[in-house]
């Protein structure tokens, strides 16, 4: 049983106690990525713009304004200060924080930062240590620097949506904010890598990112294929992503089960289970090379018959033949899953304006610096007279 990870007022625990962070980032992608930071012990200080559309995203589903589920889930182990940074008193203040910080988080797109005066060429020479982290949809350096981009432009620019439509035929966006997510921990990889620098050298510096440019490269992995070789030596794709049986399985008493083969031995064997032992007797199976039609039409008869076995039965032959699978489970259901509830991946706690919630742990382990949760999400500026005032005092006592 894992130790809960929530220790409310508590100091950091982390490898990163002692580092100071401002946050300028809103939505998902850099919020998700200085949480995390959060989570190993850094002291994140975000600085909230006059609104954060993820504050009321989606609209309706808080408790209170302002404190909606998505916001909820980015921006624990936060204090939060409001500043209007295109006043002269906010631009201030910011400026302040920065003298304390190690670290500048901010997804503001590279125009915005530049009318602001706040771009890394703007701030890097007052601020020669401070490790700068801009992400945005597209890469700043690019002819698309200032172009809008929401998750699902990137899905679409990507390669992402082609993915879908080779596989299904549809365009739908994959149902989660998988450019925004993959992007935030790019960035928390980046970050880490540039204050470890910094520790041989004592100088910051720029670490950039783009949405478009990290999921790029996410979904070139496999999906390059043929045309990682010059001139192409085959077509793109991973052809067992596209298939049509790369699918979970029914099962008898209604539920589903992911039991994907890989080989053809795996396909012989699940073709065993659900009795189809003619067909898996043929000698094919024994071959370690996969002929793709023999292949598919195998697992194709796997899933004309995977109703033949209840999910129990199903989860009985698969463990005692050592095979990969995974139950699906509704997403609603996950806080009371066994594994979840084993590993306490998904605690309740009181929050001190929003009640009972429940909070997702951070998967990261540590054995003698582990992360913790000292923080729930603040309401909007919450912190903005401690911070500010720790900055007043520590000026009148000629510190930084």
């Amino acid at each position: 049983m894992t130790t809960s990870q929530i220790e409310l007022g508590a100091p950091p625990t982390g490898p990163l106690a002692g580092v100071r962070i401002v946050d300028l980032s809103t939505v998902v992608m850099g919020p998700m990525a200085t949480q995390v930071l959060g989570d190993m012990g850094a002291d994140v200080v975000r600085v909230e713009p006059p609104f954060d559309t993820a504050r009321n995203a989606p609209a309706n589903t808080g408790r209170n304004p302002g404190m909606a589920p998505l916001y909820m889930q980015v921006n624990r182990n936060k204090r939060s200060v409001a500043l209007n940074l295109k006043t002269d008193d906010g631009h201030a203040a910011l400026m302040g924080l920065l003298a304390d910080a190690d670290v500048l988080v901010t997804n503001m797109r590279a125009g915005a930062l530049e009318r602001l005066g706040i771009a890394y060429d703007q701030i890097a020479q007052e601020f020669p240590k401070l490790v700068y982290a801009h992400a945005q949809g597209f890469n700043a350096a690019s002819e698309e620097r200032n172009r809008p981009a929401y998750d699902e432009v990137v899905q679409a620019v990507s390669g992402l949506v082609d993915l879908q439509r080779r596989a299904s035929g549809s365009l739908q966006f994959v149902p989660t904010y998988i450019a925004d997510k993959t992007a935030s921990l790019y960035l928390v990889s980046g970050v880490l890598g540039a204050l470890y620098e910094r520790e041989r050298s004592g100088e910051g510096q720029l670490v950039s990112l783009a949405m478009a440019d990290a999921l790029i490269a996410f979904n070139t992995v496999e999906h390059m294929a043929g045309e990682v070789f010059a001139p192409a030596a085959g077509d793109v794709g991973n052809p067992l992503s596209f298939a049509e049986t790369h699918a979970a399985m029914a099962t008898a008493d209604g539920r589903a089960i992911a039991a994907v083969p890989y080989t053809n031995d795996d396909v012989r064997r699940l073709l065993v289970a659900v009795g189809a032992d003619d067909l898996a007797a043929d000698p094919r199976f024994l071959d370690p090379v996969i002929d793709r039609e023999f292949f598919y039409a195998g697992v194709q008869a796997v899933h004309d018959r995977s109703d033949r076995l209840t999910l129990a039965e199903w989860e009985e032959y698969l463990t005692a033949n050592d095979m990969p699978y995974g139950r699906v489970v509704d997403i609603a259901e996950l806080p009371g899953d066994p594994y979840v509830r084993e590993m306490q991946l998904i605690t309740e706690v009181d929050h001190p304006t929003e009640g009972r919630i429940r909070v997702s742990r951070n998967p990261l382990g540590y054995s003698r610096t582990p992360v913790n949760i000292r923080r729930l999400p603040e309401r909007a500026g919450e912190s903005t007279e401690s911070v500010l005032g720790e900055r007043r005092a520590a000026g009148e006592r000629g510190g930084h």
